[in-house]
């Protein structure tokens, strides 16, 4: 029961912010190019500080000797590599070619995985879910960015290609927090308090948009595309992974912070960016939807399962 109330707890916060954007478009509050406008400003200047934050706090010495960090990049890796070769195979509209690739390895892991860590592991579950994360994260938005925008462009030059992902937001940030975090001076509180502010106010936002622009009724036609991502998203990916990690010997808090990078719903995150890149952002809405309500009922039964098999 406790673990169903922190996975219930994790979603209603979402469900939330969606149902309040629905209610005002309803309500004629806001109109849909008003919503639109938002977006691109949550994409290119929310977002951008996300990524910033989390690569100025980082720790880079962590990385080495952790191994459980380490097997999360590379699974991280193989995921997204995975995906982009095996999506093609039953998606021929480049506009959701990238929505799809990325519902599968995108994970809502801040938001999930650290309080889902918190819960079955106290403190010391925290820590490690955090660490992964700072690692984590930054690779999703990157490989979002890239993938999204190779489809874009359709054929393009890997020099255009290139120079398109430099230009791109979310990359500005990564490379700003790079630098800033090797500088040898640490940001005062007055820069850092407003940067942290505007990185809690993106997801709420992005969100409420989202609830706002979803056209529930476009979920039917998508139900082909909504049902092989949801099942890769909350089901296969989870199981394979937790079959190698069980092999290779991970257990208890360190299997379980790695476990939740995958088995939580698709990023917030990737509305937005859909939207902002010319892809098919009406699915990438849908995904983080139908995967947040359904991650209630999944996240509790790997729980389940995970303690069963003594894994966790």
């Amino acid at each position: 029961m406790e673990n169903l109330i922190v996975a219930t707890n994790a979603v209603i916060p979402f469900m939330v912010y969606i149902f309040l954007g629905a209610i005002a478009k309803k309500f004629n509050l806001v109109n849909e190019n008003f919503l639109k406008e938002m977006n691109g400003v949550v994409f290119k200047v929310f977002f951008p500080f996300i990524m910033f934050n989390n690569l100025y706090d980082v720790d880079f010495g962590k990385l080495s000797g952790a191994r459980y960090v380490e097997f999360a990049v590379v699974a991280t890796l193989i995921v997204i590599i995975a995906s982009f070769v095996l999506v093609p195979l039953f998606s021929k509209d480049n506009r959701r070619k990238g929505v799809i690739t990325q519902a599968i390895f995108r994970s809502n892991s801040v938001l999930y995985a650290i309080p889902l860590a918190q819960s079955v592991f106290g403190s010391e579950g925290s820590t490690m879910a955090s660490i992964v994360v700072a690692f984590v994260v930054p690779i999703y938005n990157i490989a979002s960015v890239a993938i999204l925008e190779y489809y874009r462009g359709g054929r393009v030059s890997y020099g255009k290609l290139f120079i398109n992902i430099l230009k791109n937001p979310l990359i500005i940030g990564a490379i700003a927090g790079v630098l800033f975090n090797f500088l040898p001076v640490t940001m005062p509180a007055c820069l850092t308090l407003p940067i942290s502010e505007l990185c809690n106010m993106a997801t709420p936002l992005s969100l409420f948009v989202l609830g706002g622009t979803l056209h529930l009724s476009n979920m039917k036609k998508d139900y082909i595309p909504l049902t092989v991502g949801v099942l890769l998203k909350l089901i296969m990916v989870p199981s394979i992974l937790s079959v190698i990690m069980a092999n290779l010997g991970f257990r208890g808090n360190e299997f379980f912070v790695v476990f939740v990078m995958f088995a939580t719903p698709v990023a917030a995150a990737s509305y937005p960016m859909a939207q902002s890149m010319d892809a098919d952002a009406d699915l990438a809405g849908e995904y983080v939807v139908i995967t947040t309500v359904l991650s209630i009922a999944t996240i509790f039964c790997w729980i389940l399962v995970l303690k069963r098999f003594g894994l966790i």
